[in-house]
């Protein structure tokens, strides 16, 4: 079966903008992020992409990114299918 995720390479930090350019379309996982109290997520190091949310759970990936270097994370949807997207937003307003 093909894999819907891909593990990215990024060392970086990244701006939301720049995450959003690059990976539109994508759910995004980016760890090290970093937040304003004013305007919430300003951006981070984008380490996972996927065609769905927590897309390669199943094999674990995630698990590597729970070591205190990688700080907090978050996903961005940027999904463009309005029912996967409406799904994301359910499910990250009740974790």
């Amino acid at each position: 079966m093909e894999k819907t995720y891909k593990l990215l390479n990024h060392t970086e930090p990244m701006t939301q903008e720049e995450i959003e350019r690059l990976y539109d379309g994508y759910w995004v996982y980016v760890v090290n992020t970093e937040f304003t109290d004013s305007s919430g997520f300003i951006g981070g190091i984008p380490v996972v992409i996927g065609k769905m949310p927590f897309d390669g759970a199943e094999d674990g990936i995630y698990s590597k990114f729970d070591e205190p270097k990688y700080g907090e994370h978050c996903d961005l949807v940027l999904l463009h299918d309005p029912f996967i997207s409406s799904l994301a937003s359910i499910e990250s307003e009740s974790a």
